[in-house]
This record gives structure tokens, sequence and C-alpha cells, in this order.
């Protein structure tokens, strides 16, 4: 039995201008920050259809382009009971046109700040998870 627990995610780094959509996460291994649309890949699940699913289920956005694949962010966390969760974060960069405005979500994750569109220049290291954040810096945005 591993005492490594991997994660593989996809994550949409969804821009409309000045502006980047971010969810407000509350929840395991990074809770209270601003993070990116995304989350786990199913199994058998091709890449780009796990990114659609999971930025439906956590922004209610259904029409997106993806423009490129645009990092990988890589990070350990402890997971209880002497434990880590690996996490893997495949992180596309994301077009909309016309900006969604209808932004709703029952995901559990998604905390009282909800899902909105932030502008880039107000957004602090200190305030993202480290993948939301290592994406703005891939994407030269920060």
């Amino acid at each position: 039995m591993s005492n490594v627990r991997l994660r593989l995610t996809v994550m949409g780094l969804l821009i409309d201008g000045d502006d980047i959509l971010m969810i407000h996460q509350i929840t395991h291994p990074e809770p209270d920050c601003w993070d990116l649309p995304g989350g786990g890949l199913e199994p058998h699940e091709p890449l780009l259809e796990g990114l659609a699913r999971e930025v439906r289920e956590e922004t209610g956005v259904t029409e997106f382009n993806v423009e490129q694949f645009l990092t990988v962010a890589e990070f350990f966390y402890p997971d209880g009971d002497g434990k880590q969760l690996h996490t893997v974060n495949l992180i596309y960069r994301c077009s909309v046109n016309p900006r969604p405005l209808n932004l709703h979500s029952t995901e559990e994750e998604i905390g009282p700040r909800g899902i909105q569109w932030l502008p880039i220049r107000s957004l602090k290291q200190a305030d993202c998870s480290r993948r939301a954040w290592a994406a703005l810096e891939a994407a030269g945005l920060v």
C-alpha cells in the first residue's frame, strides 16, 4: 500500500480581455483561495472532455475555446495519517467570446466568494492556489 495518492487534474485558465475566471476554493489541499476551474480526470476520459465537464460543473460555462496546452503544475501536499497527495495539474489556456455572465455551480468546493471574473492586475500570489499562480506565470500574466 502506497503512502502517496496521485490525482490527475485538468484545469482551464479562462481569459477574457484583462480578466480571468476564478473560483473560490474552500477544500483541501489549499482551502480559501482563488483557483482555476477544473478538477479530477475520470478513468478513460479524454483530457479535453474532462476539461469541458469540469469547467461546466464548477462554473456553468459551456462555451469556451481551448487555445493551447499551457503548463503542468505538479505539487505534493500532506494528506493525513502520514500520507501524501501528489497532484499533477494539466493546465490549458482558454478564451471565451462572448463572456458568460450566468455563472453557477452546485459543487461543494466553491466557497462564499463564488465564481468571479477577476482583473489579472488584482491577483496576488498569496490569494491564489499554487497551480493557479503557476498558470498565470506560464502565461506571462504576472
